[in-house]
């Protein structure tokens, strides 16, 4: 059994859990190898994010509607150039709309409609600089970020596998504070929706 992989039964339900690791590269690696061995029903991405709106406070759990590669551009004059603003790529190139990644929905499950939807960018490095911040939320106004929720959503998309992404708010996008974030409790909600959302698709 590989390192990052575990196999679970919940009732009537298979589980495979699958750690991928930091940043894009390695999520579509791992996640394309996982997908390419076994038909699923269904992939969740489950993990912390954090948070440009105070509104969306730690341990909040969201449900990640929509997301970009906010890393995979240009800078140039303190400005942030998409691929896609630059010609290199077409903005409506699948799994892509309009330069966007989008979910498919929250597949009448409870659990998931009765979260806050929410737009996330992802990162390759997570920055603290007030200056790279406020470019990041002039630029793709992003209510949470991760590093590899695009990732997620690209392989899915690219490969028709229904996906939710949901994200539990540890911390604020801000100057790097490790002493005001609140992990304990993102885990601890995420937890339960999750458990939640199993036993809502569990049949027995």
């Amino acid at each position: 059994m590989e390192p990052n992989y575990r196999s679970y039964k919940y009732g009537d339900m298979q589980l495979d859990i699958l750690l991928t690791g930091y940043g894009s590269v390695f999520t579509c690696y791992q996640l394309t190898r996982a997908l390419s061995m076994i038909n699923y029903d269904l992939s969740i991405n489950i993990g912390l994010a954090g948070s440009f709106d105070h509104f969306l406070e730690q341990g909040f759990v969201v449900n990640v509607i929509q997301e970009q590669f906010a890393d995979l551009g240009l800078e140039q004059k303190n400005k942030i150039y998409t691929l896609f603003e630059e010609e290199l790529m077409d903005e409506n190139e699948f799994p892509f709309s309009e330069g966007i990644l989008n979910s498919l929905g929250t597949f009448e499950i409870d659990e998931v409609e009765s979260l806050i939807p929410v737009k996330g960018i992802t990162l390759n490095t997570l920055y603290s600089n007030p200056k790279q911040i406020n470019m990041l939320r002039d630029k793709y106004s992003p209510e949470i970020e991760t590093m590899n929720g695009a990732a997620f959503f690209y392989v899915c998309l690219s490969e028709k596998v229904p996906f939710l992404q949901i994200r539990a708010i540890s911390n604020f996008v801000e100057i790097r504070r490790i002493e005001n974030w609140n992990i304990p409790s993102a885990l601890n909600n995420l937890t339960g929706s999750l458990i939640n959302i199993l036993d809502e698709l569990r049949i027995d």
